[in-house]
């Protein structure tokens, strides 16, 4: 009976995610610009994502610590990298060649997650700063955003082909992660992110 009264919810959470699919969200007037951070093996969604205070604040800061745990992950990843050179360089050329390929990249990744970092903190006045700041905010907001909605969607999966226990498990974590994303959905329609740079 609980599982019937949150079709709507999963009903919701397919179309959403049938939208957010075919478009991305970034505001009025905004280009989707470059950014290193991605979601996928250096920058895993956050762990928590609760919003409190004045939104632009708490997801400015999500996105700092998001930025830092990535940065960290890369790091490490460039020290097996560097690692993976020296070993290469005993062996064949290709291989050494596609080793300083990976280790290339990896600091490029570095350097621009850097520089998105500096800019997810630069309260400078510059209303072009400003912009770009946005910007990026709400490009990392929506990326997580679809990642939940793809989240709960899997949980949805699992409740409808499921029983008992692991059809309730399921129900709630497919929930808890819709929830999550529409309330990062509200932080984006606050004041204070659609306020900001707005003038």
């Amino acid at each position: 009976m609980s599982f019937r009264r949150n079709t709507g919810s999963v009903r919701r959470t397919l179309a959403l995610l049938g939208l957010l699919a075919s478009t991305t969200w970034l505001g009025a007037g905004f280009a989707a610009p470059a950014a290193a951070a991605q979601l996928g093996q250096y920058f895993p969604i956050p762990n928590s994502l609760s919003i409190s205070g004045v939104p632009r604040d708490s997801l400015l800061k999500l996105q700092s610590k998001w930025l830092l745990n990535g940065l960290d992950n890369l790091k490490k990843a460039r020290a097996d990298a560097e690692a993976a050179v020296e070993k290469a360089k005993s062996g064949a050329a290709d291989q050494l060649a596609a080793a300083e390929e990976n280790l290339k990249k990896l600091d490029e990744m570095i350097t621009q997650t850097q520089a998105e970092l500096a800019l997810s903190e630069n309260n400078d006045s510059s209303r072009e700063i400003q912009s770009e700041r946005k910007q990026k905010l709400m490009l990392h907001v929506n990326q997580w955003i679809n990642e939940l909605n793809r989240l709960a969607t899997e949980q949805m999966k699992i409740a409808i082909l499921s029983d008992g226990a692991e059809a309730m498990t399921a129900q709630h974590r497919n929930y808890q992660l819709s929830e999550q994303a529409d309330n990062l959905e509200k932080a984006k329609t606050d004041p204070s992110i659609l306020d900001w740079a707005a003038k």
